[in-house]
Protein backbone atom coordinates (compact mmCIF):
# COMPACT_ATOMS: atom_id res chain seq x y z
CA UNK A 1 0.00 0.00 0.00
CA UNK A 2 2.69 2.50 0.95
CA UNK A 3 4.72 1.66 -2.18
CA UNK A 4 1.68 2.28 -4.39
CA UNK A 5 1.05 5.62 -2.71
CA UNK A 6 4.62 6.71 -3.50
CA UNK A 7 4.75 5.26 -7.02
CA UNK A 8 1.23 4.64 -8.36
CA UNK A 9 0.83 1.82 -10.84
CA UNK A 10 -0.77 2.75 -14.16
CA UNK A 11 -2.26 0.08 -16.41
CA UNK A 12 -3.11 1.05 -19.99
CA UNK A 13 -4.84 -1.05 -22.63
CA UNK A 14 -3.19 -0.13 -25.93
CA UNK A 15 -5.09 -2.77 -27.88
CA UNK A 16 -8.48 -2.60 -29.58
CA UNK A 17 -10.11 -5.40 -27.56
CA UNK A 18 -11.33 -4.82 -24.05
CA UNK A 19 -9.22 -6.31 -21.27
CA UNK A 20 -10.58 -7.63 -18.00
CA UNK A 21 -8.48 -6.58 -15.01
CA UNK A 22 -8.85 -8.22 -11.62
CA UNK A 23 -7.31 -7.05 -8.37
CA UNK A 24 -7.14 -9.42 -5.41
CA UNK A 25 -6.39 -8.11 -1.95
CA UNK A 26 -5.62 -10.23 1.06
CA UNK A 27 -5.59 -8.50 4.41
CA UNK A 28 -6.44 -8.81 8.07
CA UNK A 29 -8.46 -6.21 9.94
CA UNK A 30 -6.42 -3.59 11.81
CA UNK A 31 -8.60 -4.13 14.86
CA UNK A 32 -9.75 -7.62 15.91
CA UNK A 33 -13.36 -8.42 15.08
CA UNK A 34 -15.61 -8.83 18.12
CA UNK A 35 -17.45 -12.05 18.90
CA UNK A 36 -20.79 -12.28 17.17
CA UNK A 37 -22.77 -13.73 14.34
CA UNK A 38 -26.19 -14.65 13.05
CA UNK A 39 -27.99 -17.93 13.63
CA UNK A 40 -25.43 -19.33 16.09
CA UNK A 41 -23.49 -18.58 19.22
CA UNK A 42 -20.06 -20.07 19.84
CA UNK A 43 -17.89 -19.94 22.94
CA UNK A 44 -14.34 -21.23 23.47
CA UNK A 45 -13.03 -22.07 26.94
CA UNK A 46 -9.79 -23.62 28.10
CA UNK A 47 -9.51 -26.13 30.93
CA UNK A 48 -6.70 -27.87 32.76
CA UNK A 49 -6.57 -31.64 32.24
CA UNK A 50 -8.42 -31.93 35.59
CA UNK A 51 -11.39 -29.92 34.28
CA UNK A 52 -10.69 -26.58 35.93
CA UNK A 53 -11.41 -23.58 33.70
CA UNK A 54 -8.23 -21.58 33.11
CA UNK A 55 -6.90 -18.47 31.40
CA UNK A 56 -4.36 -19.19 28.64
CA UNK A 57 -3.16 -15.65 28.07
CA UNK A 58 0.00 -16.54 30.08
CA UNK A 59 1.17 -20.18 29.91
CA UNK A 60 4.40 -22.14 30.12
CA UNK A 61 5.97 -24.23 27.40
CA UNK A 62 4.78 -27.88 27.64
CA UNK A 63 1.55 -26.96 29.49
CA UNK A 64 -1.45 -28.91 28.18
CA UNK A 65 -5.07 -27.79 28.02
CA UNK A 66 -8.46 -29.05 26.88
CA UNK A 67 -10.13 -26.64 24.46
CA UNK A 68 -13.93 -26.82 24.67
CA UNK A 69 -16.10 -25.24 21.98
CA UNK A 70 -19.78 -24.74 22.91
CA UNK A 71 -22.13 -24.03 20.02
CA UNK A 72 -25.84 -23.17 20.05
CA UNK A 73 -27.84 -23.22 16.81
CA UNK A 74 -30.63 -20.64 16.94
CA UNK A 75 -32.99 -22.18 14.38
CA UNK A 76 -34.88 -25.45 14.11
CA UNK A 77 -34.22 -26.75 10.61
CA UNK A 78 -32.02 -29.68 9.54
CA UNK A 79 -28.47 -28.57 8.80
CA UNK A 80 -24.86 -29.55 8.46
CA UNK A 81 -22.62 -27.45 10.65
CA UNK A 82 -18.86 -27.03 10.53
CA UNK A 83 -16.70 -25.62 13.32
CA UNK A 84 -13.14 -24.47 12.69
CA UNK A 85 -10.77 -23.36 15.44
CA UNK A 86 -7.49 -21.96 14.12
CA UNK A 87 -4.57 -22.50 16.47
CA UNK A 88 -2.43 -19.62 17.59
CA UNK A 89 1.27 -19.93 16.98
CA UNK A 90 2.79 -21.57 20.02
CA UNK A 91 0.08 -24.23 20.42
CA UNK A 92 -0.08 -27.67 18.84
CA UNK A 93 -2.87 -30.26 18.96
CA UNK A 94 -2.13 -33.48 20.87
CA UNK A 95 -3.69 -36.00 18.51
CA UNK A 96 -5.57 -38.72 20.41
CA UNK A 97 -4.39 -41.18 17.75
CA UNK A 98 -0.78 -40.48 18.73
CA UNK A 99 -1.05 -39.52 22.40
CA UNK A 100 -3.40 -41.81 24.32
CA UNK A 101 -3.78 -39.28 27.13
CA UNK A 102 -5.29 -36.82 24.61
CA UNK A 103 -8.24 -39.16 23.98
CA UNK A 104 -11.35 -37.31 25.16
CA UNK A 105 -12.63 -40.51 26.79
CA UNK A 106 -9.97 -39.79 29.43
CA UNK A 107 -11.85 -36.61 30.42
CA UNK A 108 -15.15 -37.76 31.95
CA UNK A 109 -15.80 -34.24 33.27
CA UNK A 110 -16.48 -33.14 29.66
CA UNK A 111 -19.72 -35.09 29.41
CA UNK A 112 -21.07 -35.85 25.92
CA UNK A 113 -18.87 -34.46 23.14
CA UNK A 114 -21.13 -34.76 20.15
CA UNK A 115 -19.20 -34.10 16.90
CA UNK A 116 -20.10 -36.44 14.03
CA UNK A 117 -16.64 -35.93 12.53
CA UNK A 118 -13.47 -34.25 13.73
CA UNK A 119 -10.06 -33.53 12.22
CA UNK A 120 -6.82 -32.62 13.93
CA UNK A 121 -4.87 -30.53 11.41
CA UNK A 122 -1.50 -28.86 11.83
CA UNK A 123 -3.03 -25.38 12.07
CA UNK A 124 -6.62 -25.98 13.24
CA UNK A 125 -9.23 -28.24 14.73
CA UNK A 126 -12.30 -28.94 12.57
CA UNK A 127 -15.55 -30.62 13.62
CA UNK A 128 -18.76 -31.32 11.72
CA UNK A 129 -22.26 -31.89 13.04
CA UNK A 130 -25.22 -33.39 11.20
CA UNK A 131 -28.32 -31.83 12.74
CA UNK A 132 -31.83 -33.19 12.20
CA UNK A 133 -35.00 -31.13 12.49
CA UNK A 134 -35.93 -30.36 16.09
CA UNK A 135 -33.99 -31.96 18.90
CA UNK A 136 -30.96 -30.62 20.71
CA UNK A 137 -29.48 -27.39 19.34
CA UNK A 138 -26.49 -27.29 21.68
CA UNK A 139 -23.24 -28.95 20.61
CA UNK A 140 -19.84 -29.44 22.17
CA UNK A 141 -16.51 -30.17 20.54
CA UNK A 142 -13.23 -30.54 22.39
CA UNK A 143 -9.57 -31.30 21.81
CA UNK A 144 -6.26 -31.21 23.68
CA UNK A 145 -3.46 -28.72 22.96
CA UNK A 146 0.11 -28.32 24.19
CA UNK A 147 2.11 -25.08 24.41
CA UNK A 148 5.21 -25.82 22.32
CA UNK A 149 6.82 -22.57 21.16
CA UNK A 150 7.74 -19.64 23.40
CA UNK A 151 6.55 -16.23 22.23
CA UNK A 152 3.63 -13.82 22.02
CA UNK A 153 0.83 -14.89 19.69
CA UNK A 154 -2.64 -13.87 18.49
CA UNK A 155 -5.44 -16.35 19.23
CA UNK A 156 -7.61 -16.37 16.09
CA UNK A 157 -11.39 -16.56 16.41
CA UNK A 158 -13.16 -19.92 16.39
CA UNK A 159 -15.85 -20.09 13.69
CA UNK A 160 -19.11 -21.99 13.21
CA UNK A 161 -21.25 -21.95 10.08
CA UNK A 162 -24.09 -23.72 8.37
CA UNK A 163 -22.34 -25.37 5.42
CA UNK A 164 -25.26 -24.77 3.03
CA UNK A 165 -26.45 -21.44 4.44
CA UNK A 166 -23.19 -19.51 5.02
CA UNK A 167 -25.10 -16.36 5.98
CA UNK A 168 -25.67 -18.18 9.29
CA UNK A 169 -22.37 -18.17 11.15
CA UNK A 170 -20.71 -16.95 14.32
CA UNK A 171 -17.23 -16.39 15.74
CA UNK A 172 -15.57 -16.01 19.10
CA UNK A 173 -13.47 -12.97 19.90
CA UNK A 174 -9.77 -13.06 19.15
CA UNK A 175 -7.35 -13.25 22.03
CA UNK A 176 -3.68 -13.18 22.99
CA UNK A 177 -1.38 -15.98 24.11
CA UNK A 178 2.01 -15.60 25.77
CA UNK A 179 4.05 -18.83 26.05
CA UNK A 180 7.01 -18.63 28.44
CA UNK A 181 9.99 -20.92 27.84
CA UNK A 182 10.72 -23.85 30.14
CA UNK A 183 12.96 -22.75 33.01
CA UNK A 184 16.05 -24.98 33.44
Amino acid sequence: GEDLAIMPLEIVNRGEDPVLATVNVLAAPLDPLPAGGKGFTIERKYYTLDGVETDVSQVNQNDRFVVVLSIVQQNNWPSRIVVSDLLPGGLEIDSPKLVGSADLKSFEWLGNVSAAHSEFRADRFVAAFDVGKGGNREFTAAYVVRAVSPGKFVQPAALVEDMYRPQFSARTAQGRLDVSPVQP
